[in-house]
């Protein structure tokens, strides 16, 4: 009798998991065009993205598999059943909640913009990169580009990546390159770039990062959250997120 109670308190557990857990594995969006958010290094997915999974992994009990999109065919592989979440520092839009679920935001950021040193004594006057005949930079799909489409009333230009943006602000393309924070002062602090680029820690905006999933996909959001929320109280969230950006750039925390 003792043996049958053990195996069906060993079954109430296992299902206990399975419910937490869903499938085996976690399929992860991410676009590893973002340092140090995530990006790849050594023919490795890495970052504060690749962390957070790899965590939140262990915690669901769930092996993570990383799929590589553009931006653009993010939310499309999403929407497919491609993947189960998008893992890659997405801010939360209005428009992008009446389609997706968001998990609990993981941090406050802000778009800034990013110079050639040589270049600072033009940026000193407030105001001057939304109003001054500058060439604007930004990355095609992201919030910078709503931004500066929004704000900026000097010339806009649009590239596919952070790299094509970032060789065309050195080469004198454009004056201005607009995007998040974490970026701005990874790419700025390069130290073996023929230019030096010089980030503006002034937010231009305030958003918050957080994970999307589908809107079928409720249970899923409700365990990260779970999650989230044990990492916002025993220091795990604050502990990865320092690992990738000591430097205190982050809007309103």
């Amino acid at each position: 009798m003792k043996t049958v109670t053990v195996f069906w308190l060993a079954l109430v557990l296992l299902s206990g998991c399975a419910s937490m857990s869903g499938d085996k594995t976690l399929e992860v969006g991410v676009m590893p065009d973002y340092p140090p958010v995530v990006f790849r290094e050594g023919g490795e997915v890495t970052g504060l993205e690749a962390d957070f999974a790899e965590q939140l992994g262990e915690a669901l009990g769930r092996d993570i598999v990383f799929h590589e999109y553009a931006l653009a065919d993010l939310f499309a592989a999403l929407d497919a059943g491609e993947i189960d979440i998008i893992m890659s520092g997405i801010s939360v839009t209005a428009e992008r909640q009446r389609q997706y679920l968001f998990s609990l935001p993981y941090t406050t950021i802000g778009q800034m913009a990013m110079i050639r040193q040589a270049d600072a004594a033009r940026f000193s006057t407030p105001g001057a990169i939304t109003h001054g005949p500058f060439r604007i930079g930004y990355k095609t799909g992201t919030t910078g580009e709503m931004f500066v489409q929004a704000h900026v009333q000097g010339e806009k230009r649009g590239f596919a990546s952070n790299a094509q943006a970032v060789q065309a602000l050195m080469e004198g393309d454009v004056d201005v390159f607009i995007h998040d924070a974490p970026t701005v002062w990874n790419l700025a602090n390069q130290p073996d770039q023929p230019v030096k680029l010089l980030g503006l820690y002034r937010p231009l905006t305030k958003e918050q990062l957080a994970w999307v999933m589908r809107r079928d996909n409720g249970a899923l959001k409700a365990d990260v959250d779970t999650v989230l929320k044990n990492w916002m109280n025993d220091g795990t969230l604050n502990r990865i997120k320092n690992r990738w950006m000591p430097v205190k750039i982050l809007a309103g925390e």
